[in-house]
């Protein structure tokens, strides 16, 4: 009498479910980092557009000053911008959400000023900020 093998063995399966637990286990780090570094660069273009609406306000007012600008954005899902102005600076400041995906983010926070200096608060040691802004 013959036997047909029919199916996988016991041993089969969990040689393939090592496989992929190790492949998910090597994967899923470098895959979060790769969706930080893009929610990074959305917050970096964030910024610069409001400095941009900051600085045609600036160029239009008969009084040329930063203060009563308007159209400023108030972040998006992972981080809340706050726009601190006086009537010749400003500093524009997106500070990560509290409770969100970028909470921990080695970044921190990001900052630019009127003469165009990008930084970062809260930021992991050893960090440029071309490492975080991308530039």
């Amino acid at each position: 009498m013959r036997r047909s093998n029919r199916g996988f063995t016991l041993i089969e399966i969990m040689i393939v479910i090592a496989i992929i637990g190790i492949v998910i286990t090597i994967g899923y780090p470098s895959l979060t980092e790769y969706v930080k570094k893009g929610r990074r660069a959305e917050v970096a273009g964030l910024l610069s557009e409001q400095a941009q609406i900051l600085e045609r306000f600036y160029s239009n007012s008969k009084t040329s000053v930063y203060t009563g600008a308007t159209g400023l954005s108030a972040g998006n899902d992972y981080y809340t911008i706050e726009s601190t102005l006086t009537d010749q600076t400003y500093k524009v400041t997106a500070t990560r959400k509290v409770g969100s995906a970028m909470a921990t983010d080695k970044c921190g926070n990001f900052t630019i000023t009127n003469t165009g200096a990008r930084g970062m608060e809260n930021a992991a040691a050893g960090l440029t900020t071309k490492d975080c802004w991308g530039r």
